[in-house]
């Protein structure tokens, strides 16, 4: 339950910021938005605001952002004026070319966002910085700069669970696992009573490890070597230098699930690689994706007229087979993985 709660979650996140990326830019350039869905299949909810339904598909798979003048066919059902100045066909090639882009870039903001928000929760562990002369910290032999890691056995994160921990057991000896200049050591430690409570009597520090600014331009940093990592990683891939290794749906499901159990720092941490995936992954020139429709307009551009509706129907079909015929590749070795064949 946890894995699919934390997969629905994840990905639906990263396909609502991709899509909203298609959305906020479309609606900034005019161009007449008939539907922002997330998710593929039947309608399960929807709302209808001015010209635009906002709507959620029963597979979390994906979205999709239905504009005027992004397929012939669909215009002709939609009843929509060729000639129609909010039609995405008529829009000038900056605008089409930055609202196809606009999903992909989306996802590296939110990559950034996401490394933003780890190391500005990455926090410094609980380490005492002063200690009361005589009390029960300075007779056991606890110093200044030791880190709690553990008392009795359980784990302590923050200074909130060290204080919490000492204050339910006055009078009781408590045994404190610190880090000390990279060793690890036991020390016991009896808290004495004050109000009902145990004290040690020392003062913890506790803080985050990076400020915002920092957190922000390592935000930056390394989802932009992340990008450079699995595009080498793709490269090799391609060229043959590495096994095609991909995950499908369920092997990211299980992932997902397998992080979420880990804690919120493993889950934003693939997040961020799920972001850079899906933005890198959407610029590919393949037809249907973000990358083929780049292509598709700057060719056009070029031409100086539109592809024939012949020939980009060609082009997505067999854009759509690739994509199918990855996807079933994928999902074989999520269920090799996971031996269900042995």
């Amino acid at each position: 339950m946890l894995t699919l709660a934390a997969f629905v979650v994840v990905f639906g996140t990263i396909v609502l910021f991709h899509e909203l990326g298609h959305f906020l830019v479309a609606k900034l350039a005019g161009i007449r938005v008939f539907e922002f869905a997330i998710g593929f299949g039947p309608k399960v909810a929807g709302v209808r605001w001015g010209e635009t339904t906002y709507s959620l598909r029963l597979f979390p798979l994906g979205g999709f952002v239905k504009m005027a003048g992004m397929d012939e066919a669909e215009d002709i059902r939609d009843d929509v004026d060729q000639d129609d100045p909010r039609s995405f066909a008529n829009k000038s090639l900056p605008w089409r070319l930055s609202t196809i882009a606009a999903g992909p870039f989306m996802n590296f903001v939110l990559a950034i966002l996401l490394f933003t928000i780890y190391f500005s929760l990455a926090v410094v562990p609980p380490t005492i910085t002063q200690i009361e002369q005589h009390a029960p910290a300075y007779q056991a032999g606890l110093h200044p700069g030791d880190e709690f890691v553990e008392i009795n056995g359980k784990p302590v994160k923050t200074s909130e669970d060290v204080v919490a921990i000492i204050q339910a057991h006055p009078g009781e000896e408590l045994s404190v696992l610190v880090k000390r200049s990279g060793q690890f050591l036991t020390i016991p430690v009896t808290p004495k009573e004050a109000d009902g409570k145990g004290v040690i009597g020392v003062a913890i520090d506790y803080k985050p490890r990076f400020p915002l600014g920092v957190s922000l331009q390592a935000g930056f940093t390394q989802t932009w070597q992340m990008a450079g990592q699995l595009i080498t990683g793709l490269v090799h891939m391609v060229t043959g230098k590495v096994e095609p290794n991909l995950s499908g749906p369920i092997g990211i499901a299980q992932i997902v699930g397998q992080s979420a159990r880990q804690g919120l720092a493993s889950l934003l941490i693939l997040a961020v690689v799920l972001n850079v995936n899906l933005g890198l992954l959407n610029l590919l020139p393949v037809p249907i994706l973000d990358g083929g429709w780049l292509v598709i307009l700057i060719v056009e551009a070029l031409r100086g007229k539109p592809l024939a509706p012949e020939s980009r129907g060609i082009a997505q079909f067999v854009g759509l087979a690739v994509l199918i015929l990855l996807m079933l590749f994928a999902t074989f070795q999520d269920i090799s993985r996971l031996n269900w064949f042995s």
